[in-house]
């Protein structure tokens, strides 16, 4: 029987484990389930209706500990009243220990078999080698592995140490990425890991030697700085592990080695391909992939990404986030001060949504002990500063990675939003290099970008194709974003060039602003002078690069071009309408457009009417008000045309007693009750109210009745949810098939108070 420290599960992971085995030993279905805190249920199952069998699974190192929490559990169990009761536990149990935990719990354990210490998990954990299989972490880091490990040679790896191995594998996730890893090197012999920065590439190569370390390979060689140590520890018929880290880094590209090393790491692992005792696993930064592909011959000629695993944020459910974060925090030592801190309001769920959510940051965080240096009141926001602010990941790719030419890409990118389509970026990026090339000392040319998009791709940035072919590129990681904002914050000299390049409307008001705003980056008044020459030279050639990007599936549909939007223009009076000359270009703009189509931007249309001085502008206002009025589809564009009220007071009182504005209100306030939620309903009622008041003369009569049925019909519905749960108090079932990932992520938090 193999000896298996399992206080390496957290308790979540225990309790999956625990649920695992006793489903093999039952031959039976178990609900995995809470109740809440202290609920008194962890597991659940029923030989029929009549019986139902409540587990419990309690990770302690000793029995003084767990006994303890026991004599907590006894009044719960009480309570719950179940047909038996079934203890597992890490603890190591004598036969003496568990005749004081059935008489504790008498009389819902059965016997002493139903008390299951560590032996016995053992012992049921050999006879199922499904399970042990599964929970690979047990067995890497078991004492015979550990031995295995120590005594295999390992060469060139001062970092391969136990305690880290030991620490790595307490904290490791299992997720589909080290199966699928598995297999592809079971069918090439190699594999290149390659993702971006702080994915967890190394974690995962680290897992995946300890994996073959304990299935007989017998030496573990670390390659760091080139291929050469490779061929010089290559032994014929002896079982190899070769792990090259980061193996197309920095100094790989160096001017002595880019012309002989390309060729070297083909060949080699082509002599692995062939070896059926020998592994190679690679990992590298996906940006510096494709650049290499770009530089190296032999890595054009031969396709070597024919083994690749690429790592990205979106192969991590929100569970596998979720458990990450908790296993950082549970193995981490962390007071409980400071750790109740993030459970109060359940703040860590911010942090597993956050659009930077990244291993790299929580591992930091944990590792060099960060948190020692905050109040514990203060550390969640201390950690989510991290992910606010994660410049570390980005800052030493970008500066020693990239070329100028793509630094530049990315900074284009930057002004411009996304998604945005290829073509557009490219015409901002020859542009750019257009009146900058003396400058910068570089020039644009149409394969230089393609290269350059290359060396990007899946590392800062993603393309995506939408139903008709059409590419169009986004950020690899919303982080990107926030680092290139903060990069160009003090840099103006770029900052002017960059404006003094702009093709796009949406270049003015992406990442800068007349304004102190969060996000984005706030020009003096010399800029804004540049910004202001570029409206006018580009006056008559403004359009947009926006896209809608529909969530269904990948399509994108380009807006359609405009001399300049009501949101454009209203963004640019109330941030810089200081400047005259950006001043008057709003006027022009919006004086040629005071009777445009208004089925868009109708709030800055509005904003704008209401700001502007209108005696400079010549116009009928019964077809201004008629324009925006005959597009109104709900009670929020209702509500907003309301606004006319003080703008063109006489021609909107004349216009509201019409009965083409009695029949149009009516059906736009229908219209609002089709797609509410529970939420907006009795909100709906105010609001109608409201304008009722506003027009008394409305025939609302329908509107009111539907709203009636609508409010009935939730009622109806609370009142049902009540008692299904009176129904099944204690025994709700939360299977995790069933179970919204909020429920399962709460529970699994849930225990790091206990």
């Amino acid at each position: 029987m193999a000896d298996y420290d399992l206080t390496v599960f957290s308790p979540d992971e225990f309790e999956e484990f625990s649920r695992d085995l006793l489903q093999e030993k039952f031959k039976i279905f178990i609900e995995s389930f809470k109740t809440g805190k202290d609920g008194g249920i962890d597991l659940r199952f029923g030989l029929d209706k009549s019986k139902k069998v409540i587990v419990q699974a309690k990770r302690y190192k000793n029995y003084t500990s767990l006994l303890t929490n026991l004599k907590k559990e006894v009044s719960k169990v009480q309570k719950l009243n179940p047909s038996r009761y079934i203890i597992s536990t890490t603890a190591g149990l004598s036969p003496h220990n568990k005749d004081a935990i059935k008489k504790l719990f008498a009389p819902y354990i059965e016997s002493t078999e139903d008390i299951l210490g560590r032996d016995d998990l053992l012992n049921l954990l050999s006879q199922s080698s499904k399970v042990e299989e599964k929970y690979f972490k047990l067995w890497i880091t078991s004492t015979t592995i550990l031995n295995k490990v120590l005594h295999s040679k390992i060469y060139n790896q001062s970092n391969f140490e136990l305690d880290e191995i030991k620490r790595q594998a307490r904290i490791y996730v299992q997720n589909p990425s080290f199966y699928k890893a598995g297999k592809i090197l079971d069918q090439h012999r190699y594999i290149i890991i390659s993702g971006i920065p702080g994915i967890g590439k190394t974690t995962l190569s680290r897992m995946l030697t300890l994996s073959l370390l304990s299935k007989g390979y017998e030496e573990f060689i670390y390659l760091s700085d080139n291929i050469d140590d490779g061929y010089s520890y290559f032994k014929e018929e002896r079982k190899q592990i070769f792990l090259f880290d980061d193996f197309l880094g920095k100094n790989f590209f160096d001017a002595v080695t880019l012309q002989k090393n390309d060729d070297k790491i083909v060949k080699f692992i082509n002599k692995i391909k062939n070896s059926p005792d020998k592994v190679l696993i690679l990992a590298t930064r996906e940006y510096i992939l494709n650049q290499a592909k770009e530089v190296y011959e032999a890595f054009k000629i031969h396709d070597i990404e024919i083994a690749k695993c690429t790592l990205d944020l979106s192969s991590y459910t929100k569970i596998s986030k979720a458990k990450i974060l908790y296993n950082h925090l549970f193995h981490g030592e962390i007071s409980d001060e400071h750790l109740e801190n993030l459970l109060q309001g359940k703040k860590y769920q911010k942090l597993i949504d956050h659009p930077n959510y990244s291993p790299r940051i929580i591992e930091a965080f944990i590792g060099q002990q960060i948190w020692k240096r905050c109040e514990p009141k203060d550390f969640f926001e201390v950690l989510k500063g991290l992910f606010d602010f994660p410049d570390s990941v980005w800052m030493n790719s970008f500066e020693t990675s990239l070329d100028k030419f793509s630094q530049y890409v990315l900074l284009v990118l930057a002004t411009l939003g996304t998604p945005v389509l290829l073509s557009d970026l490219e015409v901002a990026v020859k542009e750019f290099f257009k009146n900058n090339s003396q400058k910068l000392l570089t020039h644009y040319d149409s394969i230089k970008f393609l290269k350059s998009i290359r060396e990007l791709e899946n590392t800062f940035i993603r393309t995506q194709r939408d139903n008709k072919g059409v590419l169009a590129v986004e950020y690899q990681n919303p982080s990107i974003y926030d680092f290139l904002v903060k990069y160009l914050a003090d840099k103006k000299s770029i900052i002017e060039d960059l404006i003094g390049s702009f093709k796009f409307t949406d270049q003015f008001h992406t990442i800068f602003s007349g304004r102190v705003f969060v996000g984005r980056i706030t020009l003096t008044e010399d800029l804004v002078e540049v910004l202001a020459e570029r409206l006018e030279y580009l006056e008559k050639s403004l359009v947009t690069c926006k896209l809608h990007k529909y969530t269904s599936r990948y399509e994108f549909a380009l807006e359609k071009p405009k001399a300049a939007s009501y949101m454009f223009l209203n963004y640019l009076y109330s941030n810089y309408s200081s400047d005259g000359r950006v001043s008057e270009f709003v006027y022009r703009q919006f004086g040629k457009r005071i009777l445009y189509e208004l089925a868009s931007d109708r709030l800055d249309y509005v904003e704008l009417m209401e700001e502007l001085d209108l005696e400079r502008f010549t116009f009928d206002e019964e077809k201004v008000i008629d324009a925006f009025f005959c597009y109104s589809e709900n009670l929020d564009d209702l509500e907003v045309f309301t606004r006319f009220q003080e703008i063109l007071p006489e021609a909107y009182n004349e216009y509201v007693i019409d009965g083409h504005f009695i029949g149009i209100a009516e059906d736009a306030i229908y219209k609002g009750l089709e797609h509410l939620t529970p939420d907006e309903i009795y909100e709906f009622r105010n609001r109608l109210d409201n304008i009722k008041e506003t027009f008394p003369y409305l025939d609302t009569e329908r509107q009111y009745e539907e709203l009636t049925r609508r409010e009935s019909e939730y009622e109806d519905y609370i009142d049902h949810q009540i008692d299904m749960a009176q129904e099944d108090r204690y025994f709700h079932s939360h299977d995790e098939d069933n179970r919204s990932e909020d429920s399962i992520i709460s529970d699994i938090f849930g225990s790091l108070r206990d």
